[in-house]
């Protein structure tokens, strides 16, 4: 092969790679991520699970089957074999909440996978105390990355966006998609919220991610693609120059 057509080769290939490489570039910079979103690391690393002071159970990492603290019956994983839940033996509130920064530029579809088990009748005394006579619900907000007062006055305090309003049914998986485009540019704090003194209450969270899409140009990488475009077009051209004058001397 002559070694003009192996430069015009390679210089493609050359292109061709930064082209892929640029690409991968700007979808990774407008990439928002959940950290441990399924779970299966076994524990809640990526998440800040709590508790209102004197609550009669937990947050739980589990496999399913049978709920850690009452032994109430539960389902498997929605996906893959761990997922997050609620349970207890006694009245109790319990937020688990990651802080989740939205790159610019670019549209967020939040989903994830829940479902609340309980025998108890629906109750929303508009918090999240467990002292709240007859409160037995569960609900996914959007609330600011200051806001830490989770068992306050009011339930509606700090949030930006109700995703799942207060609840207490479906007992089986249920998929929920919200777009969080809105927020981008910002870190905003994602929290499922679960009270209960009525009965004995499983709320289950699983399968949570962001697929994120670009909605404007990023001119930089583009603009070092360009400059590796001439670069190469550059290299050929100079190779070429450089066989004509050898031929010419052989001449």
């Amino acid at each position: 092969m002559a070694i003009s057509t192996m430069m015009k080769k390679l210089s493609i290939a050359t292109v061709g790679a930064a082209l892929l490489a640029v690409g991968i570039t700007v979808k990774a910079a407008n990439a928002a991520s959940v950290v441990n979103g399924g779970f299966e690391t076994g524990n809640f690393s990526g998440w800040t699970a709590t508790s209102q002071s004197g609550s009669g159970g937990n947050l739980f990492n589990t496999a399913g089957g049978f709920s850690p603290r009452s032994s109430s019956s539960i389902p498997g994983a929605s996906e893959g074999t761990r997922y997050a839940v609620t349970d207890q033996s006694g009245p109790g509130s319990y937020v688990l909440f990651q802080d989740i920064f939205l790159e610019a530029g670019s549209q967020h579809q939040l989903s994830f996978d829940w479902f609340a088990k309980t025998s108890a009748r629906l109750a929303d005394r508009g918090n999240m105390n467990k002292n709240s006579s007859g409160n037995q619900q569960f609900r996914v907000d959007l609330v600011s990355t200051e806001f830490s007062d989770w068992f306050g006055s009011s339930s509606s305090a700090g949030v930006l966006a109700n995703i799942v309003a207060p609840v207490v049914s479906p007992n089986q998986w249920t998929s929920t998609s919200f777009d969080l485009s809105a927020w981008a540019g910002q870190t905003v704090r994602l929290a499922f919220r679960q009270v209960d003194n009525m009965g004995i209450f499983q709320a289950g969270i699983d399968n949570v991610k962001i697929a994120s899409t670009p909605t404007q140009a990023v001119p930089e990488p583009a603009s070092t693609l360009g400059l590796m475009v001439f670069g190469a077009m550059g290299a050929g051209s100079m190779l070429k120059r450089k066989q004509q004058q050898k031929a010419a001397v052989k001449a």
